[in-house]
């Protein structure tokens, strides 16, 4: 759990409501956290309370209708990556934002780990020189074996499930942190484990529709180009981001604490995290509550006309817009051209 104690740490925010697909269940973990409302009806739960801000976290295939109803009844909204189904519900999401005048921000928490950041400023700042190209390897012990997870929505691609949105939505975000918005994909997406469950704790069992693995190469503007290798079938957890520059490499890991600096005939350097990037964490707690709470004060600051939303549904659109064309290049087995819908006119 991530975003309950992460809203209830925060002062600027407070949890007054509650939807959950089981009503009994959502009942009670609402009275458990000292939630004052609570519905299975998340439609006539906004009609009842009248939020400020909705944060929608639900599966994918949920996003676009939630959403939409929020922000037809004047909310802010947080939105769980990735943003819809297809670029197209993505684009009209944003459009209705705009139309409303509503603050839309989309979860992508993982731009606020320091050694992430850090890179993005310094890349930013040409201390590679001339960035050419990422590296991003996943592994994660998802469905190692059927017996690792049961079956739910994750492993539906018609809910929007997968590790392609899961997280390869977040490394496509920091990719276009680095080099900007991706012009061209080759991909693979891909079922290595298909069987779920069952499992101890569940009887549900089934075929995934929805990939385990993915692999991901992306074209820049300007000749930089990318990988993206995800694998949710592996027995550990472990990840490396880099990026290569004419002039030095950047390489950082999965806790997004150090980053390091990698240039000819020198020794690596661990670069030093500047103290207003260090995230305050606690211990004990779940390691994105403390990059979610970084992403919830952009959000309140936002909210208080002080700053531009970041990030917001235009990143979600030019993120969906990129998985879009990953699936499409898998299923045709072609280079595909990464085509990210514009803004309707003010």
């Amino acid at each position: 759990m991530v975003q309950v104690p992460a809203f209830r740490r925060h002062p600027s925010f407070e949890l007054v409501a509650l939807a959950g697909s089981d009503a009994v269940r959502t009942r009670r973990v609402a009275a458990e956290l000292g939630i004052p409302h609570a519905s299975a009806d998340w439609s006539a739960l906004l009609d009842q309370v009248k939020p400020d801000l909705v944060s929608v976290a639900t599966p994918v295939d949920l996003h676009y209708p939630m959403t939409m109803g929020a922000l037809e009844r004047g909310c802010h909204v947080l939105c769980e990556k990735p943003a819809a189904m297809h670029r197209f519900q993505a684009a009209e999401m944003r459009a209705r934002a705009a139309a409303a005048n509503r603050v839309a921000a989309i979860n992508h928490e993982f731009r606020f780990l320091p050694a992430r950041r850090l890179a993005v400023e310094l890349i930013r700042q040409g201390a590679i020189g001339t960035p050419r190209r990422g590296e991003i390897l996943g592994r994660y012990p998802l469905w190692t074996r059927p017996q690792s997870r049961g079956m739910s929505w994750l492993s539906e691609r018609r809910r929007g499930g997968g590790i392609l949105g899961a997280l390869g939505s977040h490394h496509t975000d920091c990719l276009r942190l680095c080099f900007g918005d991706p012009t061209h994909v080759v991909a693979s997406v891909r079922v290595q484990q298909p069987q779920r469950g069952p499992t101890e704790s569940s009887p549900a069992s089934g075929l995934a529709s929805a990939d385990d693995a993915c692999t991901l190469h992306y074209e820049f503007v300007g000749g930089a180009t990318a990988l993206v290798d995800l694998d949710a079938t592996a027995p550990y957890r472990w990840e490396r981001f880099e990026v290569h520059g004419s002039e030095a490499t950047l390489r950082w890991d999965e806790t997004g604490t150090t980053l390091w600096r990698l240039s000819p005939g020198a020794e690596p350097e661990a670069l030093a995290i500047p103290e207003r990037l260090v995230l305050a964490r606690r211990e004990g707690e779940p390691a994105l509550v403390a990059p979610f709470i970084a992403l919830l004060d952009r959000l309140a600051e936002a909210l208080h006309g002080r700053v531009p939303m970041e990030p917001n549904f235009d990143d979600a659109v030019a993120v969906q817009s990129a998985l879009d064309a990953a699936r499409a290049s898998n299923d045709s087995g072609s280079r595909i051209a990464i085509e990210i819908p514009a803004p309707r006119p003010a």
